[in-house]
């Protein structure tokens, strides 16, 4: 993971050492709650979210 991502992921409170599993579910839902406007659109946060998606999704 790239330095954003891991920032992000120190933002809301997740260990990048954690298990994929719980990565992937903490940054779904704050990607779900705090990151998509009116129109589902990613704001900077959703953007890296979707990139960490993105990179757990590679490496499964």
């Amino acid at each position: 993971m790239n330095e954003k991502q891991l920032q992000l992921l120190r933002k809301i409170g997740i260990d990048a050492n954690a298990e994929i599993d719980i990565i992937e579910e903490a940054v779904g839902d704050y990607l779900n709650t705090h990151c998509l406007d009116e129109n589902y659109t990613p704001n900077e946060d959703g953007l890296i979210c979707e990139s960490i998606l993105d990179y757990i999704g590679n490496i499964n």
